[in-house]
């Protein structure tokens, strides 16, 4: 199995997101999409949940009213330390259950307000979830590899001083990449779009082609500039590290093919990864991505 580091991108994002918005309940991408699905049940089951709470919350005020009673009458002191909680307790139970219908509907009408706000809050997030589930769908096709395979999940690096593309008159101050794959054959850039048929071809959105090339045009020269990668060094001299860009679309891809980038689907994309010839060892692989990982670290 592939080893893995880091957590990708846009989930980081949306995390980030839902604290902001002071909602915890989710862990996972699993979790927020069975609320969406769950919603209109959730909010069914709030009264007869709610009740339940209720009920539960004065069972155990009179458990433990009952248990400080019962230490109260042990001894003086005792009598003395705990009147002032039995009052409270008995107090707080007495309430509940006196304004029991009031109470019940006050919190009904409060756990409806807390989940219409969070069904808006991920409603806008839709974007950010796609792309978290796009994502998460590569990486586990990645994870599928075998153990000499190296992953590194939202990979990013600052350059000081930027490095200078001289063919787009680009100077690079930083770059970012969903995924950075690392194996014997080199090393694989790749993107993940999690886009439609209408994105696609919608001209607004930015062109991942260019955004991989890039990418791609500064991790080579930081990889083949580096001295301190310690690789076999070949009689006839330094070997290059060979870096190939993969855009993985999850649902479509274009019918047209791109320069310098590999569009695939997820089902095409172990198998390409795979075609390539080994031209590294395990310890050479391990120092590349040892130095990678560094970098972002």
């Amino acid at each position: 199995m592939t080893i893995v580091v880091g957590q990708i991108e846009s989930l980081k994002k949306l995390k980030e997101v839902l604290i902001e918005n002071g909602i915890t309940r989710f862990n996972s991408i699993g979790e927020i999409n069975s609320f969406l699905k769950n919603y209109e049940s959730e909010k069914e089951e709030i009264p007869k949940i709610t009740k339940i709470t209720l009920d539960q919350e004065i069972k155990e005020l009179e458990e433990t009213t009952k248990q400080a009673v019962e230490k109260s009458n042990q001894n003086l002191f005792n009598k003395i330390v705990y009147y002032l909680k039995i009052k409270s307790l008995t107090n707080k139970k007495s309430n509940l259950e006196k304004n029991y219908e009031n109470v019940l509907s006050t919190r009904c009408k409060e756990s409806y307000k807390n989940l219409d706000f969070t069904k808006e809050v991920i409603d806008g997030l839709y974007t950010l979830i796609a792309g978290a589930v796009g994502e998460n769908l590569t990486v586990k096709e990645l994870e599928k590899l075998s153990n000499d395979y190296y992953l590194i999940n939202d990979f990013s690096v600052e350059f000081n001083p930027p490095i200078y593309n001289k063919n787009e008159n680009d100077r690079i101050f930083s770059i970012q990449i969903d995924h950075l794959l690392i194996c014997k054959s080199g090393i694989f850039l790749l993107e993940t779009k999690n886009w439609s048929n209408k994105s696609i071809e919608n001209l607004a959105l930015r062109s991942p082609v260019k955004q991989i090339t890039r990418t791609s045009y500064a991790l080579f020269v930081l990889l083949n500039s580096e001295s301190n990668i310690n690789l076999v060094r070949h009689h006839w001299g330094s070997a290059k590290i060979p870096i190939r860009n993969i855009i993985v679309m999850t649902k479509v891809k274009p019918k047209e093919e791109f320069k310098h980038v590999k569009v695939l689907t997820l089902n095409e994309l172990n198998g390409y990864i795979k075609y390539f010839d080994k031209i590294f060892n395990n310890d050479e692989v391990e120092h590349i991505f040892n130095y990678l990982n560094n970098e972002i670290h």
